[in-house]
């Protein structure tokens, strides 16, 4: 399913596992990463979105305060930094490359420990908000059905309800672009209970949670799980026969497909408001490339030069 959910342009690789259903009929076969968590994924590692800047005029507390009575933004990218465990089959191999293997162990060690202790800053010392640790998996399960029920049913404003502004846009674009008669039927037939989700069909990666400068009780959270799940999808399209207004439906036969995924769902609060949590796409998996590369996690690096490279990696 996640195939065809893509934008035209984005740098996901070809490498995943499976993709969903109902993608698959709106994009080419060769695409296997979920195109619409592209469309976000351009504000990602852009740290700008999460510092203040010193510009003369009105500072940002005081323009959101004046925002509040307005659209407030429910789409701010990826945090940068996020670190996705890929798969034990896809991790470095043991004994053919033992540095690279130990750099991924302890990167991802690493930001186990600094995302639960920025979990516990954001919501127990900066502020007063629920952890919510058993109500995760619930909360991803349910929007994850609901997110691809309103996406077959045509349903817009229950996608911009449920989704980020860039996953919305993308969806929505989806579903304009169907033929208007065409009928699209979304199933998950069942979670699929292996080991890479302790045997729950979805299970957490990643929980991060960081404090929006210059405003007081606000903030986001976004959570990272591996969804592994065996979905069905069918279109049927009324035709007419002859010159009567009958019409008969040609049904496709639905396509059952095992499907493993990576999905992002988030909490965005200003002044204390929640916008509730949103789905906001899917990512891939963090290579050792990007281990090596990215000065989140670039090993070797003091943390004036750490800095820097952030900096330079943003435009600063």
């Amino acid at each position: 399913m996640a195939s065809s959910l893509r934008l035209p342009a984005g740098n996901f690789a070809s490498s995943a596992r499976s993709s969903s259903l109902i993608a698959q009929t709106f994009a080419p076969a060769s695409h296997q990463y979920r195109s619409f968590s592209q469309a976000s994924q351009r504000w990602a590692y852009k740290s700008n979105n999460f510092s203040a800047k010193n510009v003369t005029g009105p500072s940002m507390k005081a323009r959101s305060k004046e925002a509040l009575g307005g659209q407030l933004p429910n789409d701010l990218g990826v945090l940068p930094g996020t670190f996705v465990r890929p798969l034990w089959r896809d991790l470095p191999s043991i004994f053919q490359s033992p540095r690279d293997r130990w750099q991924m162990e302890w990167t991802w060690l690493k930001s186990t420990v600094q995302n639960f202790m920025s979990l516990m800053i954001y919501c127990k010392k900066d502020n007063n908000f629920p952890l919510m640790l058993k109500e995760r998996r619930k909360i991803a399960r349910l929007l994850y059905g609901d997110m691809y029920t309103a996406f077959a049913g045509g349903d817009v404003s229950g996608l911009r309800r449920l989704c980020g502004d860039g996953l919305a846009k993308n969806l929505i674009a989806q579903i304009e672009s169907r033929p208007k008669n065409q009928q699209v039927t979304w199933n998950l037939v069942k979670w699929l209970r292996g080991p890479s989700t302790y045997f729950t069909g979805i299970r957490v990666v990643s929980d991060r949670a960081t404090q929006i400068p210059e405003m007081t009780n606000s903030g986001i959270r976004q959570i990272v799980l591996r969804v592994t799940s065996r979905q069905s999808m069918s279109k049927a399209t009324p035709q007419s026969r002859g010159k009567g207004p009958a019409a008969e439906v040609v049904e496709v036969p639905a396509k059952e497909q095992n499907c493993e995924e990576y999905f992002v769902i988030q909490e965005i609060r200003w002044n204390g408001n929640s916008t509730g949590w949103r789905a906001w796409g899917y990512v891939k998996p963090t290579d050792i490339d990007t281990v090596y590369s990215d000065p989140y996690f670039a090993p070797g690096l003091t943390a004036l030069e750490r800095i820097e490279a952030m900096k330079k990696m943003t435009g600063q």
